[in-house]
């Protein structure tokens, strides 16, 4: 597939439904993934899958709990950084480190998306090293279940 034909696939990409098609697929690996990620673009995908991040936050799952969230993301162009900013009404996301982090997340693309996709569970994530976490661990493991996959 053309560079621009994969961009305009990330684009049609609304829910986390349609990004677990994609990741579905047969013979989809951790190698397939960084390509289909680079073909498309790096950062329209991690803009893409944020912003669908942020449109699936529940707040009243959160029962109060706000705070940001910085993303390490470990792209096959190198490290891209956003922050979610989880509020009592709504989440936003944003590239860069964004201010006073609650929790940091490091982790890299295929995980990211599988964990966006509802295929990777955080908390096994955590514990099996896919993702590091650090600040404050209690936030960063209910997070998860403040949206909706």
């Amino acid at each position: 597939m053309a560079d621009d034909e994969l961009a305009a696939m990330i684009e049609q990409v609304s829910t986390p439904q349609q990004l677990q098609e994609l990741l579905d697929a047969p013979g989809v690996d951790d190698k397939m993934i960084n390509e289909f990620v680079t073909g498309a673009g790096v950062d329209a995908v991690l803009d893409r899958v944020f912003a669908i991040m942020s449109s699936r936050y529940l707040p009243a799952r959160s029962t109060g709990q706000t705070g940001t969230v910085r993303w390490n993301i470990d792209t096959p162009e190198g490290r891209r950084v956003y922050h979610l900013t989880l509020a009592a009404a709504e989440a936003r996301a944003d590239r860069g480190e964004g201010p006073d982090p609650r929790t940091i997340l490091t982790m890299n693309t295929p995980d990211l998306l599988r964990l966006c996709a509802g295929r990777l569970n955080g908390v096994t994530a955590v514990m099996t090293r896919k993702i590091k976490i650090s600040g404050d661990i209690m936030f960063g493991a209910k997070m998860q279940s403040f949206f909706d996959y």
